[in-house]
């Protein structure tokens, strides 16, 4: 009997400290976690991975050595990117975030980000057994 492959989650976040906090809690997971510091290296991993689901930071980088611009959100082009893309249209997306704002909450979901996040308000573990409910209703 093959044994049944890990699945793949996509953390994109190019805040280090917050990358070390998420890739302890998915240690003692089921799952893999690739990690990808800006939209671009994001992308390319999702179209080229077998991703499950996607946690995508709003704030982040357009490329590696880019100076991240708070006024673009950056994250919500990425996510409208995601899902035109035939290759990471049906990769759901949870928003991992610290903007609180009504009209970015209703913009990633008009984007289809299947849950949107606060990363204050939760534990990195809590954030693991999100990924996990959604993931168990695919």
């Amino acid at each position: 009997m093959a044994l049944k492959e890990e699945k793949k989650i996509l953390l994109v976040e190019d805040e280090p400290s917050l990358i070390a906090m998420y890739q302890a809690a998915f240690r003692s997971s089921s799952y893999e976690l690739l990690v990808a510091a800006d939209a671009a290296t994001g992308l390319k991993l999702a179209q080229e991975n077998n991703i499950s689901l996607i946690l995508l930071d709003v704030i982040i980088p357009e490329a590696e050595g880019k100076v991240i611009e708070f006024s673009k959100r950056v994250g919500f082009n990425l996510l409208g990117r995601l899902k035109k893309d035939p290759k990471t249209k049906s990769i759901p997306v949870i928003t991992l975030t610290n903007l609180d704002s009504p009209e970015d909450r209703v913009k990633a979901s008009s984007l289809g980000a299947v849950d949107y996040l606060i990363k204050a308000n939760f534990l990195p573990k809590e954030v693991v057994e999100t990924a996990t409910k959604i993931l168990n209703k695919k």
